[in-house]
């Protein structure tokens, strides 16, 4: 079995790959982040708020799926960039009962606006059975939906 020269994380590790020299994907990532300018991307990012803010209905669009990511950039933009996001989540049929409690009290105590895009759960079976045997994901329907719901709700919200 192979393990990471860095870290020794086992190449049986979900998503994993190694390089020429042994280092897993993981540690090749956080290298790559090291490098990042992190004041120059703080920039970038309040110069795009300026730009944007308090032009529209709402100053941004928030994919949320409830996970700590999602959440933490919802608190963030909402807590420390004081914007008035929209919330958009797709729901692939298949949220834990535990995200589903925790995205209540994160939108009730953060008080924001929230779209949940729950799609038909037959036409999802469909979806599952088409996406495993042309794309060998059998969610590939979750991947398209995060992605697509949020552009189609900014595009209509302008």
């Amino acid at each position: 079995m192979k393990f990471c020269n860095k870290c020794v994380i086992p190449e049986t590790a979900e998503t994993q790959t190694f390089d020429d020299s042994g280092s897993c994907s993981v540690c090749n990532n956080i290298d790559s982040k090291n490098q990042i300018d992190w004041s120059k991307r703080q920039e970038d990012l309040d110069l795009i708020i300026e730009k944007y803010k308090g032009r529209y209905e709402y100053d941004c669009i928030v994919p949320f799926s409830g996970g700590k990511d999602s959440t933490f950039a919802l608190w963030y933009l909402v807590k420390e960039k004081k914007l008035r996001p929209l919330v958009v989540r797709f729901d692939h049929n298949f949220l834990r009962r535990t995200i589903e409690e925790n995205t209540q009290k994160t939108l009730n105590i953060l008080g924001v606006d929230f779209i949940n895009f729950k799609p038909n759960f037959l036409t999802v079976k469909k979806m599952m059975t088409e996406s495993l045997l042309r794309r060998g994901d059998f969610c590939w329907h979750c991947h398209v939906g995060i992605h697509a719901l949020p552009m189609n709700t900014a595009i209509k919200k302008n």
